[in-house]
Parts: C-alpha cells; sequence; structure tokens
C-alpha cells in the first residue's frame, strides 16, 4: 500500500495521539489532588462547602481527556488494522497478516507504535529495492 508522505505523517499523529491525551489525563488528574490539598493547606476547606471549582475542572479536564484517548485510540487501532489487511507487503508472507493483528490487539498502544515504525514509515523505494534484490 503506497502512502505519501502527508498520509504518513497523519498516520503518526493518529498513532500518538492517545498517548498525548493519556498524559493529559494524568496532568489533570494531579490537578485535582493538588487542588484539594492546596485548599486543605491553606485552610479554606470547608466541610459544609464542598469540593471546590478546581475539583470540577480537574475533573472535567481527566472525563474529556480519557474520552479522547478512548476513541483515537481505537481509531488508530481500526486504522492499522486496515492497513495490515491492506500491505501487499504482508499479504506473501506466511502468516504475516495474523502476526500483526495480533500485535496490535494485544499490544494496543505499543503495537500500533511499532508497526508504524515497521511498515508503515519506511520509504517504498527501499520496500522496490529489495524486492529487485531477490531476484
Amino acid at each position: 500500500m503506497n502512502l505519501t508522505k502527508n498520509q504518513k505523517i497523519g498516520i503518526g499523529i493518529l498513532t500518538f495521539m492517545p498517548i498525548v491525551f493519556f498524559i493529559g489525563y494524568l496532568l489533570s488528574f494531579f490537578l485535582i489532588f493538588f487542588g484539594a490539598f492546596s485548599d486543605i493547606s491553606q485552610n479554606t476547606f470547608d466541610g459544609d462547602s464542598g469540593p471546590t471549582a478546581s475539583f470540577f475542572t480537574g475533573f472535567a479536564l481527566a472525563f474529556i481527556f480519557i474520552i479522547l484517548a478512548i476513541i483515537s485510540g481505537l481509531a488508530a487501532m481500526v486504522l492499522h488494522i486496515l492497513h495490515v489487511s491492506k500491505n501487499e507487503k504482508l499479504k506473501t508472507q506466511t502468516n504475516g497478516q495474523l502476526l500483526w493483528i495480533l500485535v496490535i490487539i494485544l499490544a494496543n498502544g505499543i503495537g500500533g507504535i511499532i508497526y508504524y515504525f515497521i511498515e508503515i514509515l519506511p520509504e517504498p523505494a527501499i520496500d522496490s529495492l529489495e524486492k529487485a534484490q531477490k531476484y
């Protein structure tokens, strides 16, 4: 499957987006706890007043980031599986497609990154040169 440079960049961005969103989730999660700890340390925590606005801000951000990570992770997994099924290089290998599909599904985030660097990113000229050297 021949992809243009822009398509490869787009697939690469989609491949790494779940990691970026997960880091955003972790940062917003820490925002919740550091906001609660700062309220306690400043003695502004009232048992009757309930959670502060920083708690709800952190919770909303954490929720948004985790939903975006799930959606982008599923989209990347589907895109990689579609690419595996249409990859002519893997069709010639015995069990090549099956192996990559299992790697992508079982090692979801890391498997997609590995597949991107091994199968999608290399230039097609290198693949055609390897084919020419086999004959």
